[in-house]
This record gives C-alpha cells, sequence and structure tokens, in this order.
C-alpha cells in the first residue's frame, strides 16, 4: 500500500498537476512542461497579448479567455466538494466567480483600454466604407459582457467610449452634410441623416449587446439633428 502523503507534499502534487493542466488547454505549453503556476500562467498570457494589435489582439483575447473558462469548468468539478461543502459554509468567494475573476483582474484590466480603442477603431473604419469582421466583434464584445460584474465592464470599458466616439462623429458628419445640402431643413439632408441613422443601426445589430441600442439611436438623433417624431426615424426601427 502506498504511503500516506503529507498536506504539504500532497498539494504540491496537486499544484504542479493544475498547472500543467492550466497550461495543456492555454497552449502555452506541452504535456512534458515542468511546474509552472498560476500567476506565470497569466503573465505569460499577458506577455503575449501586448506584443499584438488589431485583428490579431481581438482574436487572442477571443481565445485566450475560451481556453480560460474550459480551465474554470475543469477546474471547478475538480474542486468540486471543497465549493459545495467548504467553500460556501465558509462563506468564501465561490471557485468559479474567483477564477474568473482572476482573468479579469490580471489579464483584462491591463488590456481593456489598448482592446477597446481596437474595437472603436474598426467601427469607425466600417463607417468609412471598410469591410470589417462581424463575428470577431461580437465575440470580443461578448468577453466584455461575460467578464464584469453583471453589464458594468460593457458599459464603462467599451460602451462609454463607442458612444463618445459615435457622437463625435456624427457631429463632424452632420455639419459636412449641411454644408452639402443647404441646411438640416432641406429634404435632401434629412434623407441623407435618416440613410446614416439606418447604416448605423444596421452594424449595431450585428455586435453591440442590445442595451445599446436605444442610447445610440438617442445620440445619433441629437448629432444628425433629427427629431424623435420624424416619420423616417420610425422606419429605422
Amino acid at each position: 500500500m502506498a504511503g500516506i502523503v503529507d498536506f504539504e507534499e500532497g498539494w504540491r502534487l496537486l499544484a504542479t498537476s493544475l498547472a500543467k493542466q492550466r497550461s495543456i488547454i492555454d497552449g502555452s505549453m506541452s504535456k512534458s512542461s515542468s511546474e509552472d503556476d498560476n500567476m506565470q500562467l497569466y503573465m505569460y498570457v499577458l506577455r503575449s497579448m501586448r506584443q499584438i494589435n488589431g485583428d490579431t489582439l481581438l482574436k487572442g483575447l477571443v481565445d485566450r479567455w475560451r481556453n480560460h473558462k474550459k480551465i474554470v469548468i475543469s477546474e471547478t468539478r475538480f474542486f468540486f466538494y471543497l465549493d459545495r461543502y467548504y467553500i460556501s459554509r465558509k462563506s468564501l468567494v465561490p471557485l468559479e466567480q474567483l477564477n474568473l475573476c482572476s482573468f479579469r483582474d490580471q489579464v483584462y484590466s491591463e488590456l481593456k483600454d489598448k482592446i477597446t480603442r481596437t474595437v472603436v477603431d474598426m467601427i469607425s473604419d466600417e463607417r468609412e466604407g471598410k469591410v470589417i469582421d462581424h463575428a470577431l466583434l461580437k465575440d470580443v464584445l461578448d468577453v466584455y459582457v461575460q467578464i464584469g460584474l453583471g453589464m458594468e465592464c460593457y458599459k464603462v470599458d467599451f460602451e462609454n467610449a463607442f458612444l463618445e466616439s459615435t457622437r463625435n462623429y456624427y457631429s463632424n458628419k452632420a455639419q459636412t452634410l449641411i454644408l452639402e445640402y443647404n441646411g438640416p431643413d432641406s429634404p435632401e439632408y434629412m434623407l441623407k441623416a435618416v440613410e446614416c441613422l439606418q447604416a448605423e443601426l444596421e452594424r449595431a445589430s450585428h455586435y453591440l449587446h442590445s442595451s445599446t441600442e436605444p442610447k445610440l439611436m438617442q445620440d445619433l438623433q441629437s448629432e444628425l439633428m433629427i427629431a424623435p417624431g420624424e416619420p423616417h426615424t420610425e422606419e429605422a426601427n
């Protein structure tokens, strides 16, 4: 019969096994890797993502987040009884929530400004006619929703910046159209303004969270000087 393993040795073996499992799922190390710990894995992810930009950065975030959720599922199952009984009785943070917060605090928080700028810039490019990856943007914005406490990360880290960019863009756009079509009251201006509104809402339907649409609509009407009661704005909905 195998000898009894004391707590310290048992914990070391368990930590090594879990660290290897995290590394394998994340793809950062092979199955024959030496011991690693949770912080080292997060630092690896952070370092690798600091070196990339644009679509590659967004794809990296989505892939890392998916891998992390797999790790969370695996470890939550592994520690099922500990989580269900000991942690609940001691009123501690559940393992699933703790694991998700670890990614948010150690990776997402370090990169969120760069990621938000990238997303907002891509949306601006689309307004100017560039083709962008809607599915990728939807996946990235889903990370904002899933990683936060409720909708906090989505609203604070992305939505505010997106709406500010939108207001700035359409404030300038409106001035250009006013000059081109001799004022905001001309039929030609109104048609162009409503076209802009419809195009923006169509784009938004592909990747924005539904809670953003009413705020977007309000900002567009304000900047393009379209009265909420205009018949054409009803068509945009």
